[in-house]
């Protein structure tokens, strides 16, 4: 199957829906700790950088997806978005803004490191996948 450098109408609308998402994620993220969210403590503004940075490289990618989409190119920009989903969770787990027990801290802690080096893993398997498709 040929793929065209235009995304089809159903693609880009997808890739339209994926970017507004993320901005309601952007405005939810800054407005948080306005909304006195339990467990939430005031370090979280500490975080919030990276995760402007996150949703906004994924804003981006998406934005880009609209026009220009072949394979290799999405593959690529995954790994990039991921990157900065990397830094993302790295800074909240270092800040860790939230009050729970300490049972509880243990469990998110341990979900966070699972997250990262899954994210590592995407990492690289969306690299390979970007080198695989540009060369087919």
């Amino acid at each position: 199957m040929t793929e065209t450098k235009m995304p089809s109408g159903v693609r880009r609308f997808g890739y339209f829906i994926s970017i507004m998402i993320n901005f309601i994620m952007m405005y939810a993220a800054n407005n948080l700790i306005g909304w006195n969210t339990p467990y939430l403590t005031a370090r979280f503004s500490e975080c919030l950088w990276a995760i402007n940075l996150s949703l906004s490289a994924m804003i981006f990618a998406h934005f880009i997806f609209m026009v220009f989409d072949p394979k290799w190119f999405r593959s690529f920009m995954k790994s990039l978005t991921n990157v900065f989903s990397f830094i993302s969770v790295y800074v909240f787990r270092q800040e860790f803004p939230l009050d729970l027990s300490e049972s509880m801290v243990r469990t998110v802690n341990l979900g966070l490191v699972i997250l990262l080096l899954l994210l590592l893993l995407s990492i690289f398997v969306e690299l390979i996948n970007s080198i695989k498709f540009y060369r087919n």
